[in-house]
């Protein structure tokens, strides 16, 4: 997605991350990467590193061919490290490949966008929090900790998806 005047493609990334999932078996949290990494690693050329790209930069993703490099930023919080690979496999598995691309949380692109839905449904799945908020489970500290995410992250996801209506 080159054009920034593209709608992202929010629901069509969601379902992808979702695939994901389902094709590893993942049905609870918290969602550990090194399973996802591992499982892409079957199909794609990937290595991910960390490394101390300083305090303006979290993340970046790297394809040369079929070979892919995911850096993220080991000075980062591993909630945030956690986001990070998630984003930029996103990007990855998206087609968002003909760049570099760097996360930026608050970019209005639609590739950044769909990159970080992507990486929000694939560590706080729709259905498994929708899943844990019927079962009674609303504390946010206990639904961040269960999946291994920031509370804010927590906050951000449930109102996103409309579980609540005010942060």
């Amino acid at each position: 997605m080159e054009d920034q005047n593209n709608k992202p493609r929010i629901g069509t990334v969601r379902k992808i991350a979702r695939k994901l999932l389902a094709d590893i078996g993942i049905n609870n949290p918290p969602i550990l990467i090194r399973d996802i990494i591992n499982y892409i690693k079957k199909e794609k050329d990937l290595s991910v590193y960390s490394w101390a790209f300083g305090d303006d930069t979290d993340g970046i993703q790297i394809t040369e061919g079929d070979t892919a490099t995911i850096g993220y930023n080991k000075t980062q919080h591993p909630h945030r490290q956690r986001f990070t690979v998630a984003h930029e496999i996103g990007h990855l598995l998206l087609g968002h490949t003909g760049k570099n691309f760097i996360l930026d949380l608050n970019s209005k692109k639609p590739e950044e966008i769909e990159a970080n839905q992507f990486a929000a449904e694939l560590l706080m799945p729709l259905e498994m929090l929708k899943k844990d908020f019927q079962n009674g489970k609303k504390n946010v500290k206990d639904i961040a900790k269960a999946y291994n995410v920031s509370e804010e992250a927590v906050w951000w996801r449930l109102y996103d998806c409309k579980l609540i209506t005010k942060i």
